[in-house]
């Protein structure tokens, strides 16, 4: 019991007055706070809190006033997924943009600017996956087609000749060429395609046309969108035209080795065009639209392929539930899609809900969320911006993806919400918690990362690694390695750039499980046994 009581005090101990009310408000008895007071140990934080909302998950309860728990009961899937995406860097990489006027595209006025062809975005991979010490990773291609990103959907039949090898003979060669050398750096190459939009230069314009696929209004006329004309799944499901697409590109390239597809925007009702049937001119309600989709996924599924889209949103039935009302995505696919670009949610009850394995990002653009949760990158901007440097990329790395991936692997047990502060209880003794702009995850008394300094276990090193990163820097530094690092009295330290890991060190002293750090600003290192 002493070890309970001399808890109270570290719930952050930077913030004294936060940590008061935190136990006040929530989980100590008076008498328990004075002895408290009168001992005042710095130790670790959450015990108090452990002790009595773990009485209540034990005894299977939803909720505890400002606390969620997991759910009991875990989420079906629909389609098993090929790959891991909440232990997976997933990102796109731009090879060509999009050339077009005015503010609702229509069709194409030449070729996209090429901001890198298949071997500059080889060479990308390759650095990223030094940067990543190896990290599985996905790469979506945009831009791959035609004359670049968003060209002359809803084919699929050429590649852009802009991004080829010189020695290949036409670009899907060269992409051929880029998804298997790929495979040497972690990575897993696939394209980023869509099946919502229509344009008015492609080659199925005339066909999805006379077939009613295209969005038209009640008397006929055409239904312009922000990108192009919707499609109405529910018309090329039962044509047949949508399976004829999958086929066609399936045959064109090895998706299937990869196992993915990303489908960019894949809307249920169009953003121009708000909670009304995608195709007013058809019988077809937003329903069945939604429905077509699932039967979508789960033909992609029949080929070995997982799909991957921009958005989640909420189920049809709980809409409105948390306040969040995008319209144009009326289901999440939950089960059936197993990762979101965007992953903006508005309340952590689906975070409770579906554990990481099950539905992740992608980024959490709620940063409280985000950190409590975890977040990973998306990286495409960085690239497009500074593809030779890559700068900033190792910051978004190491500062949330690598946490992220270390939460994934973990249970979620509870959250709590309370007057100014929020926290998360994992499985294996992890938290992390968030108060007035503080920020701290901890497994047991390890610090993993508090604030912008970050040290956390690298797992998907088969050896055993640290990765610890500074955004400002500090100097002299004390650690606490892992409880299995203890029969290690030395470590090598690294420097982790793109081009490979440069020794600093090599055996450096541990004392009684700790290791003394200095790092530059920005500067990312891999910490292993010696």
């Amino acid at each position: 019991m002493k070890s309970v009581f001399t808890s109270v005090f570290n719930l952050f101990i930077k913030n004294k007055k936060t940590t008061f009310r935190f136990l006040k408000n929530h989980f100590l008895l008076p008498s328990l706070l004075l002895i408290c007071l009168l001992i005042q140990k710095p130790v670790n934080g959450f015990d108090l809190a452990v002790v009595r909302i773990e009485s209540e998950y034990k005894g299977n309860q939803s909720s505890y006033g400002d606390t969620i728990f997991a759910e009991k009961t875990k989420p079906k899937k629909i389609i098993n997924w090929s790959h891991a995406y909440h232990q997976t860097l997933t990102m796109k990489i731009l090879l060509a943009g999009d050339a077009y006027t005015g503010k609702q595209k229509r069709f194409d006025v030449g070729p996209g600017e090429v901001k890198l062809n298949c071997e500059q975005a080889l060479d990308v991979i390759r650095r990223v996956d030094n940067l990543t010490l190896g990290i599985p990773k996905i790469i979506y291609l945009v831009g791959w087609q035609y004359y670049g990103h968003d060209s002359k959907y809803p084919a699929w039949f050429e590649g852009n000749e802009r991004i080829k090898r010189p020695q290949d003979a036409n670009a899907l060669e060269s992409i051929k060429w880029l998804m298997n050398e790929a495979r040497n750096y972690n990575t897993t190459v696939s394209l980023h395609i869509n099946m919502s939009d229509a344009y008015e230069d492609s080659p199925l314009w005339d066909v999805y046309l006379q077939n009613d696929i295209i969005s038209k209004n009640k008397d006929g006329s055409l239904r312009l969108g922000r990108w192009g004309y919707p499609i109405s799944y529910a018309k090329e499901w039962e044509t047949g035209f949508a399976q004829k697409r999958i086929d066609s590109l399936c045959n064109l390239l090895p998706l299937k080795e990869a196992g993915t597809v990303h489908i960019d925007a894949f809307y249920t009702d169009s953003p121009f065009f708000q909670q009304q049937p995608i195709s007013p001119f058809l019988n077809f309600t937003i329903s069945d639209e939604a429905e077509a989709q699932r039967k979508i996924f789960i033909y992609w599924d029949s080929k070995g392929i997982d799909v991957t889209s921009e958005h989640i949103f909420l189920s049809r039935e709980k809409f409105y539930e948390f306040n969040f009302v995008p319209n144009w995505r009326r289901a999440a696919f939950e089960g059936y899609q197993p990762m979101a670009w965007h992953f903006y949610q508005s309340s952590p009850e689906l975070y409770m809900r579906w554990p990481a394995s099950y539905f992740c990002g992608g980024v959490e653009f709620n940063g409280d969320f985000g950190k409590l949760f975890g977040s990973s990158m998306h990286g495409e901007n960085i690239i497009n911006k500074d593809a030779k440097s890559l700068s900033g990329f190792s910051s978004q790395f190491f500062s949330n993806t690598a946490i992220w991936y270390f939460l994934n692997r973990l249970d979620r047990l509870y959250y709590v919400k309370g007057e100014n502060y929020q926290l998360v209880q994992f499985s294996d003794n992890v938290r992390t918690f968030l108060s007035e702009g503080n920020y701290i995850v901890k497994k047991g008394e390890m610090i993993l990362m508090e604030d912008n300094n970050v040290f956390v276990p690298a797992l998907w090193i088969e050896k055993p690694s640290i990765v610890a990163y500074s955004l400002d820097g500090y100097l002299d530094r004390e650690w606490l390695l892992p409880d299995t690092w203890k029969k290690f009295d030395k470590v090598d330290i690294y420097q982790i750039t793109m081009e490979g890991n440069q020794l600093i060190e090599k055996g450096r002293e541990t004392k009684n499980g700790i290791v003394q750090l200095s790092l530059e600003k920005d500067m990312a290192v891999l910490i292993t046994p010696f």
